[in-house]
């Protein structure tokens, strides 16, 4: 385990501490925390996430921005082929040559337009495609030592019990062979 990934449990401990201790409100199950001391507990765990969720942060943001990028890239060359269709109409050429030329030029910006889709989707996909196995990762790293974690506290605590209920077997035992032995007498 990272040392970031021990100073998040640390921190989720205190967070966790400060939520048991904090005082209960008159009649239901709400605490009042100190709030300045949470928001710190939390900020720290913030500034303590690991790496590969703040970089899968960017990753989202920056797929954003290259769609958006993209639209805007795509709608430019589309009103410009619209705006060359246009002109060439208005400029008395043959009505023929015009369509011909406007067609052209419309068909050429949809298919660099559609180029350009494509290869964002191809790039969002490979980001996309590393923040999974970085998620993967992630849940590998953390969140299985945590199962592990919580699984040996239950297996303590079935031992103990097992252990209490076999000592109650025992003392039911000896008050029945006492019992017995009275009758004897």
């Amino acid at each position: 385990m990272s040392d970031d990934s021990i100073k998040v449990m640390t921190l989720l401990d205190e967070l966790e501490e400060l939520i048991s201790s904090s005082k209960k409100s008159f009649m239901s199950q709400n605490v009042l925390i100190d709030g300045e001391m949470a928001h710190k507990i939390i900020e720290d765990i913030r500034l303590n996430l690991p790496r590969d969720i703040q970089q899968a942060n960017w990753v989202s943001r920056e797929k954003d921005r290259i769609i958006s990028d993209a639209k805007s890239e795509y709608n430019k060359v589309i009103v410009s082929a619209k705006n060359q269709a246009e002109y060439l109409i208005d400029t008395n050429m043959i009505k023929k040559e015009a369509q011909k030329r406007a067609d052209a030029i419309l068909s050429e910006a949809e298919n660099h337009a559609n180029y350009i889709k494509l290869r964002t989707y191809e790039y969002v996909d490979k980001l996309l495609f590393d923040m999974q196995n970085d998620i993967s990762s992630i849940g590998s790293s953390y969140i299985q030592p945590m199962n592990e974690y919580f699984s040996d506290i239950i297996g303590n605590i079935n031992i103990k019990v097992n252990h209490n209920r076999q000592e109650m077997k025992n003392l039911a035992e000896r008050v029945q062979l006492t019992d017995s032995r009275k009758e004897e007498e």
